[in-house]
């Protein structure tokens, strides 16, 4: 059990990490240029956006391997598949 959840929940904490650290950047970035010259708050509102890419990438990533996974299930491809069997000598 503790190697199954390893293998599924390692994957999707990278991904949202992945997704929160990029998320977190450009929101500061930007609002943090913006509230300069505007006098405004928004900059602090990054860590929130962090954690909307961060879960939104990991929803896009599951959809595609879901999506990925349904496909290649259905085109009967991706698995091996066992040799032809042969009729006998000739």
């Amino acid at each position: 059990m503790s190697v199954f959840v390893l293998v599924l929940a390692v994957p999707a904490l990278l991904v949202v990490l992945l997704g929160y650290v990029v998320g977190y950047g450009l929101w500061a970035w930007i609002w943090g240029s913006i509230d300069a010259a505007a006098g405004t708050s928004l900059a602090s509102w990054a860590e929130a956006a962090g954690w909307g890419t961060g879960l939104l990438t990991l929803a896009v990533s599951v959809r595609l391997a879901v999506g990925l996974l349904r496909r290649r299930r259905a085109s009967g491809g991706g698995g091996r598949r066992p040799p032809p069997r042969d009729a006998g000598p000739g």
